[in-house]
C-alpha cells in the first residue's frame, strides 16, 4: 500500500510518498480503508521536526482522518465491516481527565498517522462519525473540532446567554463560531483579513475585528460587552494573551489553545489574574468519550464543518505549502 512518509529526515522536502507493508491486525485492532484525511498547524510543526522528542523518524503524519472498516482483527467487535470511523487524537485517552499515560503520545507523532492508504487501529481508539458528513467533512473533526468543542463544553459550559471572543479564522476558531451559534452564544471573531471577516459574518458571527486596523482590539470588545467577554478562545499565545486578560470579565475564562505568535511573554498582567478571577485553562483536543458527545451534538443541530479545500492523495505536499501560506478559510483536506 501507499503512504506519506519522512524517512530519515524532518523537512516537507523530506516527505515522499511510499510502498510501505500492508498493516497486520493485531488482537482488538479493525482495518480502516481511509477515505480522507485533514491537516492541522501541528502537522505542519511535527513534519519540521519542531514537535518534540517523542516524534521519530520513519514517521506517517497526521491526526485526522476518516476512513471504512474493511478487516476485524481477534476479538474486534466494536465496528461491523463498512462502519465509517476515525480513529482518536489520543490513542489511550478514553475517558476522564487527562493523564501522563495518555498525553502526550497522539497519532502522527509517537504514532503513525493518517497519512496512508489503511491503517490498523485498536478499535477502542475510535469512533463512529455523524452520517450527514461527507469523508472529507468528517475527517475534519479529530483535532481542530474535538479541540473547540473541549473549550467550549467539557472545560467550560457556554450557554446561550454567554458572549464569546474568538481569534482568527482556522480550524479550531470555525469549530468554535459554529458550535456557539448552535446554541445562541454572542460571538466576536478577529482576523487580520476583511474578507475573511465577512465569510465569518455569513457563518453567524455576531461582531468582527480587524486586528490589523484595531490592534488593541480589546477596546472593541470591551465597547460590545462593557464587563469583557464570558469567554475567549485564545489561539494566538504570547503576543494576544494579555489583551485576552483585559477583554475578559471577572471571572471570566480564557481557553489557551494556540501559540501562533510564539510561547514566551514578558507582559502577562499577573495581578489582573488574580483580582478578577480570571481562569485560564489549557485545551489539548480530549477524550474518546468528549468525542463521542461532541458528535452527538453535530448530529442534534446539523453542523456542517468548513472546507476550504480539498487536495487528492498525489498532492499532499502542496496541500502543506498551502496550509501553510495562510490563505485557508476553514480546513484543507486530502482525498483518497
Amino acid at each position: 500500500m501507499k503512504a506519506w512518509q519522512i524517512e530519515n529526515s524532518f523537512g516537507l522536502e523530506n516527505l515522499h510518498i511510499k510502498e510501505v507493508a500492508y498493516p497486520k491486525l493485531q488482537n482488538g485492532q479493525v482495518l480502516i480503508k481511509m477515505a480522507a484525511c485533514s491537516l492541522n498547524y501541528r502537522d505542519l510543526v511535527t513534519v519540521a521536526g519542531a514537535y518534540g522528542k517523542t516524534v521519530k523518524t520513519p514517521l506517517v503524519p497526521c491526526s485526522d482522518g476518516v476512513g471504512t472498516v474493511v478487516e476485524q482483527g481477534p476479538n474486534a467487535t466494536r465496528f461491523p465491516i463498512g462502519t465509517r470511523i476515525s480513529p482518536i487524537f489520543f490513542p489511550h485517552w478514553i475517558d476522564g481527565a487527562a493523564t501522563p499515560y495518555v498525553l502526550p503520545d497522539a497519532l502522527g507523532g509517537a504514532y503513525d498517522g493518517t497519512l496512508a492508504q489503511y491503517m490498523a487501529v485498536d478499535e477502542k481508539a475510535c469512533v463512529m462519525v455523524p452520517d450527514h458528513l461527507t469523508d472529507v467533512q468528517a475527517a475534519s473533526l479529530p483535532c481542530a473540532a474535538l479541540t473547540a468543542w473541549s473549550a467550549l463544553f467539557e472545560q467550560a459550559d457556554l450557554n446561550s446567554s454567554d458572549s464569546l471572543v474568538i481569534q482568527g479564522t482556522g480550524g479550531v476558531a470555525l469549530f468554535a463560531l459554529l458550535f456557539a451559534k448552535a446554541v445562541g452564544a454572542q460571538v466576536l471573531i478577529t482576523s487580520s483579513s476583511d474578507q475573511k471577516l465577512a465569510m465569518a459574518k455569513e457563518l453567524g458571527a455576531d461582531h468582527t475585528v480587524n486586528y490589523y486596523d484595531n490592534p488593541n482590539w480589546r477596546n472593541e470588545v470591551k465597547s460590545v460587552w462593557s464587563e469583557g467577554a464570558d469567554h475567549i478562545i485564545e489561539l494566538g499565545g504570547a503576543q494576544t494573551l494579555e489583551q485576552s486578560i483585559r477583554s475578559v470579565r471577572i471571572g471570566g475564562h480564557i481557553s489557551l489553545i494556540g501559540v501562533l505568535t510564539g510561547t514566551n511573554t514578558s507582559s502577562i498582567p499577573l495581578p489582573l489574574i488574580l483580582m478578577r478571577n480570571i481562569r485560564i485553562q489549557g485545551v489539548t483536543v480530549g477524550s474518546r468519550s468528549a468525542f463521542e458527545r461532541m458528535n452527538d451534538f453535530i448530529r442534534e443541530h446539523k453542523i456542517t464543518p468548513v472546507i476550504d479545500r480539498t487536495f487528492n492523495f498525489n498532492e499532499v505536499p502542496s496541500a502543506f505549502k498551502y496550509l501553510e501560506s495562510g490563505q485557508h478559510f476553514g480546513k484543507v483536506c486530502i482525498e483518497l
